[in-house]
């Protein structure tokens, strides 16, 4: 993930994101170009979108579930990037101004590793999430093998599950909902 050198106010991103042609995400005052998805990335956050859909349209849950392009707003921070999965907690609130496209309220946020982006979402961007005050999980997924990280919120603390069998059963204790590995790396 190559860093653009300078330094720059969050109304001038937004002016600049909102005409882009590419996707960019804002953090640490930096605009940092995002990549292009693979087949697998794709089908891996295809699958869970879905799956989380069906789950909360089923549940009559007043959340709701976005894919790729809704930018996720941390006032703590100031920065915005873009989930690949991000769930809202309860009816989706947006950062004040003419748009509403800045979700400040994500309760689970899951990343799809690719080779280009695993350190940048395992690091920076995990520190970034980790102070959105309505954030309970944030969860890494590997487009390599079936490989999931839980980062789950417990009296204020970070605890990691990690699950590496294709048997094994996700909780997605934020909403409630448990899914089988093999339902998310199918095809």
């Amino acid at each position: 993930m190559k860093l653009l050198e300078q330094t720059i106010k969050i109304e001038d991103y937004l002016a600049f994101e909102r005409g882009s042609q590419t996707k960019n995400e804002f953090l640490f005052e930096s605009i940092i170009p995002m990549a292009g998805a693979t087949f697998e990335h794709n089908i891996i956050s295809g699958n869970l979108f879905a799956m989380i859909w069906i789950y909360l349209k089923k549940e009559k849950s007043n959340s709701f579930v976005f894919q790729n392009d809704m930018r996720t707003y941390n006032p703590l921070n100031q920065s915005f990037t873009y989930p690949d999965v991000v769930v809202s907690d309860g009816k989706p609130i947006f950062r004040q101004d003419e748009t509403m496209d800045n979700l400040i309220n994500p309760l689970l946020i899951i990343e799809v590793l690719s080779a280009s982006t695993a350190i940048y979402d395992k690091t920076d961007k995990f520190i970034a999430y980790k102070t959105i005050p309505s954030l309970k999980e944030y969860v890494l997924v590997s487009t390599d093998s079936p490989e999931i990280e839980i980062f789950r919120k417990e009296n204020e603390h970070w605890e990691l599950i990690k699950l590496r069998n294709i048997s094994d059963v996700i909780h997605f204790k934020s909403i409630d909902l448990n899914l089988e590995m093999r339902e998310v790396f199918e095809e």
